[in-house]
């Protein structure tokens, strides 16, 4: 299996090349349209970069790996599927539900696979939390009280040409694919709110939404880079989830699954390794060599899209939104 790396200005470009040249598979060459950037990649990583996008799409491979800005998301993904290529692209798939449902639309006429990364439903304690789910032992859903924190990633993070803006757009999507993944449950209304810590930013830095989802579920989600630039850990994916016969809280950044049922009355802990970019990188490369379906599907990127598209309206509006 070959694959081509389109944009390394997202951190992950890094980590996803390194499970690729772990796993033996071929990185064709690199592009970004900085050229600076590509080549410090290219001799970090010892590929070939190109200056001309079209010249890497060109070469034999068979995906694509886009890490681009969240801007170009849309642009190398078409791109990459006229040639032919199966694509995987970082999250937030697209600024856009119009530009989501483009890319979505374009992988189906080509016949490709399109992946987004949203690697925390990947994460072992994710797993355990929906097998004990699955188990139905806990009940109905009632409630989701949520976080994404992190630091102020600065950068082109910050400039809302490139990213589509702050904390709502970098954070809403790692913790609703989550729900989509464990409940598949469809939201209804979103009310949201965005605020800057420090009137010069150019991005919210403050995000918080409150969602009524389908079969009567009421979730909360705090977005906000709220982590001092010195704090020792990056940030948490938290979520709370308050059942019929009880409730479970996990971190899918973190190690630790804490699960409560009242039949027993007794609370339990969980702990496991981390592992999560290199599931789903591995699920990916299956799912393309077996012809199979994307584990995180163009639909599942068009889901947190549609709600961080809502949450932006509704903060700019400050109304209640209907999806």
């Amino acid at each position: 299996m070959k694959v081509a790396i389109i944009g390394v200005a997202h951190m992950h470009a890094h980590s996803y090349v390194e499970e690729f040249q772990t796993r033996g598979i071929e990185v064709v060459g690199v592009y970004d349209r900085n050229p600076e950037l590509s080549q410090d990649f290219s001799e970090t990583y010892g590929i070939p970069f190109f200056a001309e996008l079209d010249e890497l799409l060109a070469l034999e491979s068979d995906s694509v790996n886009i890490c681009s800005e969240n801007a170009f998301h849309k642009e190398y993904a078409i791109k990459a599927f006229e040639y032919g290529k199966h694509v995987i692209v970082e999250k937030p798939m697209a600024l856009s539900t119009a530009d989501a449902q483009a890319m979505v639309d374009a992988g189906k006429a080509a016949g490709k696979l399109l992946g987004v990364a949203h690697p925390v439903r990947f994460a072992e304690p994710i797993q355990n939390v929906k097998k004990v789910i699955e188990s139905g032992k806990l009940g109905a859903l009632k409630l989701i009280n949520s976080s994404n924190h992190g630091k102020n990633p600065g950068g082109w993070f910050i400039d809302p040409e490139l990213s589509g803006g702050g904390a709502l757009i970098d954070h809403t999507v790692h913790i609703c694919d989550l729900v989509n993944y464990l409940f598949g449950i469809e939201p209804k209304e979103v009310y949201a709110y965005a605020g800057k810590s420090q009137a010069d930013l150019p991005v919210e830095d403050i995000g918080l939404i409150q969602l009524t989802m389908s079969e009567g579920v009421i979730m909360s989600l705090d977005t906000s880079w709220n982590r001092p630039a010195t704090y020792p850990v990056w940030g948490d994916a938290i979520l709370e989830l308050v059942f019929e016969k009880g409730q479970m809280t996990v971190d899918g950044f973190g190690r630790k699954l804490k699960v409560f049922d009242d039949v027993s009355g007794k609370i339990e802990e969980f702990f496991f390794e981390e592992s999560m970019d290199s599931r789903m990188i591995n699920a990916f490369i299956e799912a393309i060599e077996n012809n199979q379906a994307s584990p995180v599907s163009g639909e599942d990127g068009l889901y947190t899209v549609k709600i961080t598209e809502a949450a932006y309206q509704s903060a700019t509006s400050k109304k209640l939104m209907t999806i």
